[in-house]
């Protein structure tokens, strides 16, 4: 499956583009660990089981419980990133993850009330192993990180630990729900018409129509990422965050008028 285009290169050229050419470039980013870095991944962990904090009577302990568990977890589950990290910075971490803990208390109480108990926890059942979907038709694959079954029809979530907007959801978070709608509309052999992104930091769950417009602009960023993976070198976007890239000791190729047309 080496030819298969992945649904994180697409949230990365969303980023940048030029992020998924170094990427297949083979040049390992300079990723710095920090502890906002290790809370994201804890974060993540807890979400998973939000089922648990949904049922339980005393939801901030419950989550002060599962941060213990993710704690413990996280050192086998990224051993090859976090293995030797300072204890100290975990404790910086779980004192940030600590923190959003009434937040997210709130948010669950307020999805409560926004779906009802059943439909909540049917939203988000406990966590199972990620498939790792791979479209034949589109040579693109991608892990939902919950496929649902809602009314007997397919659907799926994923879990941002980034910060949520207002109302809806991020552009890139939808780009990449519908991508990974269209694995599941492939392995199911049924339609999608919505999916659910989790803010876990808050709490928050939003239901999201999958739009004809998002279908049509996850498959021409495929195209194009097809031909970022073949050696063409894209332009920088105008906003993206050079300073905190871990591609920046690279980033200094000349792009040429070819690449302006991705």
């Amino acid at each position: 499956m080496n030819d298969y285009i992945k649904v994180s290169d697409i949230t990365e050229y969303l980023r940048c583009p030029r992020k998924v050419y170094y990427a297949y470039q083979e040049h390992g980013p300079l990723r710095t660990i920090t502890p906002p870095y290790i809370a994201a991944l804890l974060i993540k962990e807890i979400a998973y089981e939000y089922a648990e904090v949904v049922i339980s009577d005393d939801k901030v302990n419950k989550l002060h419980e599962l941060l213990d568990s993710a704690i413990i977890r996280l050192p086998v589950i990224y051993s090859d990133e976090i293995l030797d990290i300072d204890p100290e910075m975990i404790q910086k971490a779980a004192t940030e993850v600590q923190n959003c803990f009434e937040g997210i208390k709130n948010g669950i109480l307020n999805s409560i009330e926004l779906f009802g108990m059943q439909l909540l926890l049917n939203l988000i059942p406990p966590h199972d192993l990620e498939p790792v979907l791979y479209s034949s038709k589109f040579h693109f694959s991608g892990s939902p990180d919950r496929i649902l079954m809602l009314d007997n029809i397919a659907s799926l979530s994923i879990i941002r630990t980034s910060t949520a907007p207002q109302t809806g959801i991020w552009k890139n978070d939808r780009i990449r729900l519908t991508a990974l709608a269209i694995l599941v509309e492939e392995d199911n052999g049924s339609t999608v018409d919505q999916g659910m992104v989790e803010y876990a930091r808050y709490g928050i769950i939003r239901k999201v129509k999958i739009k004809r417009t998002d279908r049509r602009k996850v498959m021409i960023l495929i195209g194009r990422i097809r031909k970022i993976k073949h050696g063409r070198l894209p332009e920088r976007t105008k906003d993206a965050l050079c300073d905190y890239c871990v591609y920046k000791e690279f980033c200094h190729v000349s792009s040429t008028l070819a690449s302006r047309f991705f």
